[in-house]
């Protein structure tokens, strides 16, 4: 249960900063890798334990 929680949590995380990074236009490299490497870590930490059920 908690770790389908942080995983969730990890993705919404992701998507903020994604669209964080996006309303700021110009540049925001930075920002675009970080948000999609929690988006993916959230999700292969879902997929991971949807697996292992």
């Amino acid at each position: 249960m908690i770790t389908r929680a942080l995983s969730l949590l990890l993705v919404v995380l992701g998507l903020a900063i994604l669209a964080r990074t996006a309303a700021e236009g110009v540049g925001g490299g930075l920002g675009l890798l970080l948000g999609a490497l929690l988006v993916l870590a959230g999700a292969l930490r879902l997929t991971i334990t949807w697996w292992a059920r």
